[in-house]
């Protein structure tokens, strides 16, 4: 069974992602695909974490943390760039 809390958070995720995909068409950051794309893996990971409840728990808590480490990573790599284009734009 899953808890209301996780699915108040897959709701607010959910939303937060309607918001930020409108927000990345301003390309107001650089490299913003690298952050959309690890929300999108926070918002599947929730989604994960409310399937698990129903059914398939151990395969999808495995997807879940696999999806957490794997936005990490990206926005690590969107840092990353983010400090490449500023120190570029220093030195010039």
């Amino acid at each position: 069974m899953f808890e209301e809390s996780e699915v108040i958070n897959l709701i607010l995720g959910l939303v937060s992602l309607v918001i930020v995909f409108y927000e990345i068409r301003k390309r107001m950051i650089p490299d913003f695909h690298l952050f959309f794309a690890g929300f999108v893996l926070i918002v599947m990971a929730r989604i994960f974490t409310v399937a698990e409840g129903l059914f398939l728990e151990d395969i999808l808590n495995i997807l879940e943390h696999i999806c957490y480490a794997l936005s990490a990573l990206l926005f690590a790599a969107g840092c990353i760039s983010l400090s490449a284009n500023r120190s570029s734009e220093m030195k010039r």
